[in-house]
């Protein structure tokens, strides 16, 4: 599955910030640690658990970056579509075409120094589908590295 990849680097695009966006997440700046467990529905069930550090600046938080590791999505045929931070809370939809399209939700809580949040997709084309979630967290574990 060709968009596989792609899907592997969605869970934090509830940290992705559109221009018209006026609230930020409430998120300090620093070295972020952040769990994602991943499960594909089907016959041949899948899971898979990963963890990545990233080091997010105020900046990056401003300009809508403090999303992790979300992929670069002009190579892809995504958009992320009504994205709203309301409190502490993110919520978004996203839409993906291509040969593999994808839909799907996905919400986030934040806490300054932590989140936690989950991703609800259908991947593949219809009576082909595949349903995919993901569950994620993050922990601020100090400044960045010098």
């Amino acid at each position: 599955m060709k968009n596989l990849s792609l899907v592997c680097l969605l869970p934090i695009l509830g940290l992705v910030a559109s221009p018209a966006v006026a609230e930020l997440p409430n998120m300090e700046e620093g070295l972020w640690e952040v769990t994602t467990k991943i499960e594909i529905s089907g016959p041949t069930k899948k899971e898979r658990e990963y963890t990545v550090k990233h080091c997010i600046t105020k900046k990056d938080i401003e300009r809508g970056k403090g999303r992790m590791h979300q992929p670069d999505l002009r190579h892809h045929s995504c958009q992320v579509k009504d994205y709203k931070v309301v409190g502490n809370q993110a919520s978004w939809n996203i839409v993906c075409g291509g040969e593999n399209p994808i839909i799907g939700t996905g919400s986030v809580t934040y806490s300054g120094t932590s989140f936690a949040g989950s991703t609800k997709l259908t991947i593949g084309k219809k009576d082909e589908e595949k349903q995919m979630s993901e569950t994620f967290n993050g922990t601020r574990l100090g400044p960045c590295p010098q």
